[in-house]
């Protein structure tokens, strides 16, 4: 339990440096304020696009029965109050917010059962050590400290212009086929963060956070490239770098050509800087992605024209379920549960 709570504290740390493209994040899965749990993040990082992948129809409904979702009441702190709602509802939002709703079914089912994990995880975190930001809630709808969420009843025509209704009775229908799936690991359900786009490897959890869980190793993870925003570029002159790394790091000293700025670089075994060296000030990837704001801590760095460029690759902090990566494999045929397998290796998947 130390271990858990350590690393608990080191994801609310983190929770900023994740991009946010979520309406209105995160959860996107995303990342934004430090005084919180994560991403993926939640546990992740972003809603993309949204065009559906397959056939545009509404899905089969199964039959309407009470279940562990419709049976469980969380509450939420949003737009100032305290909301309370069934945890199928609270669901439906998170997956809405978090995953293009045209994603295979899949891959979709994987989401809701990664998003019923982490919250379960989450509110037992919680329960354990109150956190502020949640104002006496067990979940907040800040992105960047648990998940991301959106009340459909107001922002399904904002999400999708055009077929919400469609839309939305896939992501139900993806809550519904897995009410009460729970990823667990020694009987408690785990940390199931998540990233839009992982590179070709997702990272540990050790490596980008500093502690480390058996199941958020580093798997394979194809597919990322399909994401938009899985290759980035931010190019700053040397004079607005050193600007916000002064500002950022008073005691930063840049001095010689800008190629010799950099130095020391680590990275981890799937690509991300863990630490690099600048003005004389030692700082992590996930600080240097936070301070220029790019898409991932898996960068490199070019000097030309009197510019630094910094190109990323990934999109997120690429630990746990890659969403662009659930979406290779259900195209290919897998279903949920081996998805969940993948990213999340030697856990349980159960159905309370």
């Amino acid at each position: 339990m130390k271990k858990l709570l350590q690393l608990a504290a080191l994801l609310t740390l983190t929770a900023f440096f994740l991009p946010v493209l979520t309406v209105g994040f995160p959860i996107r899965a995303a990342e934004a304020g430090e005084e919180g749990l994560l991403p993926v993040a939640g546990a992740a990082d972003a809603r993309l696009e949204t065009a559906a992948e397959t056939e545009l129809r509404l899905p089969e409904q199964p039959a309407a029965q009470p279940g562990y979702d419709a049976s469980q009441t969380v509450t939420l702190w949003q737009d100032g109050e305290i909301r309370e709602m069934t945890l199928g509802e609270y669901l439906v939002g998170v997956v809405a917010a978090e995953m293009p709703a045209g994603f295979p079914e899949e891959a979709l089912k994987a989401q809701a059962v990664a998003a019923r994990s982490y919250a379960l995880y989450k509110i037992a975190l919680y329960e354990k050590s109150p956190q502020e930001v949640h104002h006496g809630a067990q979940l907040c709808a800040d992105a960047g400290h648990c998940e991301a969420f959106a009340d459909l009843s107001l922002q399904a025509a904002a999400l999708w212009p055009s077929g919400a209704e469609v839309y939305e009775s896939r992501i139900r229908s993806a809550v519904e086929q897995t009410d009460g799936w729970v990823l667990t690991w020694e009987d408690q359900p785990i940390a199931a963060v998540f990233c839009a786009a992982s590179a070709q490897q997702t990272e540990t959890a050790e490596d980008i956070w500093g502690a480390a869980l058996p199941y958020l190793v580093s798997v394979e993870s194809p597919g990322g490239d399909q994401c938009g925003s899985y290759y980035g570029q931010v190019e700053l002159s040397q004079e607005e770098f050193a600007a916000r790394l002064k500002e950022a790091y008073p005691q930063a000293a840049l001095s010689g050509p800008p190629e010799q700025w950099f130095r020391e670089l680590r990275r981890s075994a799937a690509g991300s800087i863990l630490s690099l060296e600048v003005g004389g000030q030692r700082l992590s990837g996930r600080e240097m992605r936070s301070l220029l704001g790019l898409n991932s801590a898996n960068f490199t760095v070019k000097a030309r024209d009197g510019d630094l460029i910094f190109e990323t690759v990934g999109y997120g902090h690429g630990v746990g379920l890659s969403q662009y990566g659930a979406r290779y494999f259900a195209l290919a045929g897998q279903s949920c549960e081996e998805i969940l397998a993948h990213y999340y290796p030697g856990t349980q998947l159960e159905r309370r």
